[in-house]
């Protein structure tokens, strides 16, 4: 496993998991869009001090890192231009860094928007495309495609910073449309991440700037989401850190349904017994973030490092109990849990 991921003038240590604060100057994002706009006009626009107001709470409540996105990557969301994106992105991006020393990431597959942010002093690229997306062409390259240019690889090399490389089948709009795997989805990920690493790497990039993230909900069914989690530790044959954005996601809220189903078949209330009866909401984002900091949990003790979240309080709080947890063993035992190494 990797102690410590190098950032563009920053090295995060890895010897514990990480939290990432989620930061959408968006209007769309599925859970949180909007909610920095300043007013309802037609031209979305960014209330600066309350995503620095947002960002303190995050830090606070214990994100070590911050990720800044422009554009919605949801499934179905409709892409918005690159200037749009870069007048959301780079007013953000240089609020939080004069105001913190967190490192900061863009959540951009646009190498334009990627060069702007880090001009900005943004020290890592999220890039939900893996360098896929050809701006001067204006298309995103094939999984399989080999060849094509390389413009995101040339703007994280020339800026020296890091970058997250996410498996994501088709695009944002279309990934979810009919998900497909005929090899198996853990061996066509894994294969992916490893060829796009490997090409980055070949044009210049340092291995240890880069972070593999599988893609969990881009361009996958409930079932392959779930087994890409059970089987994350065996990513790490790839011998970089991973990073999951497993936050509120549909899959989530598809395994709540289910509990809640089975709950149903299951018990047959009286009258009198449904006065105690504990409702459980799918849809409710507290129901989403507690199924989340459960997710994170089961990661953390496959070993990943590195957590995109939406609440990082319900978040840090569970692994708070797991690192206690894994302290008590330690006392008997040489088994320290989920931060063992």
């Amino acid at each position: 496993m990797n102690d410590a991921w190098r950032l563009k003038t920053q090295t995060l240590p890895l010897d514990r998991p990480v939290l990432v604060g989620i930061i959408n100057a968006t209007p769309d994002s599925f859970s949180d869009g909007g909610q920095f706009s300043v007013d309802a006009n037609s031209l979305f626009r960014v209330d600066l001090n309350a995503v620095v107001a947002k960002a303190r709470a995050l830090i606070r409540d214990g994100a070590s890192m911050l990720d800044v996105g422009g554009e919605s990557t949801r499934p179905g969301s409709e892409p918005v231009g690159e200037a749009e994106e870069i007048r959301r992105v780079v007013p953000v991006v240089k609020a939080l860094t004069a105001a913190f020393s967190v490192p900061i990431s863009v959540d951009t597959y646009r190498p334009a928007v990627a060069d702007a942010a880090l001009e900005a002093g943004a020290e890592i690229v999220n890039d939900v495309a893996s360098g896929r997306y050809i701006a001067s062409q204006n298309r995103f390259a094939e999984e399989n495609e080999t060849d094509f240019p390389e413009e995101m690889a040339d703007v994280v090399r020339r800026r020296g910073a890091a970058v997250v490389l996410t498996h994501m089948q088709g695009t944002p709009r279309t990934m979810q449309v009919a998900p497909r795997y005929d090899l198996g989805v853990f061996d066509e990920v894994f294969d992916f991440l490893r060829r796009r690493r490997d090409r980055f790497v070949e044009l210049g990039v340092d291995a240890a700037r880069i972070a593999l993230d599988p893609g969990v909900g881009f361009g996958k069914t409930f079932e392959q989401n779930w087994e890409l989690i059970r089987r994350a530790a065996e990513f790490y044959a790839l011998s970089q850190p991973l990073y999951f954005g497993c936050s509120r996601k549909r899959f989530l809220i598809e395994t709540l349904r289910r509990a809640v189903a089975a709950r149903e078949t299951e018990t047959a209330l009286t009258d009198e017994s449904k006065r105690f009866y504990e409702p459980l909401e799918p849809e409710n984002i507290a129901e989403r973030d507690a199924a989340t900091a459960a997710t994170t949990l089961l990661l953390a003790e496959r070993g990943v490092r590195i957590f995109r979240v939406h609440n990082v309080l319900r978040n840090a709080v569970a692994l708070k109990f797991a690192e206690s947890l894994a302290g008590s063993r330690e006392n008997s035992s040489s088994n320290a849990g989920v931060f063992r190494r």
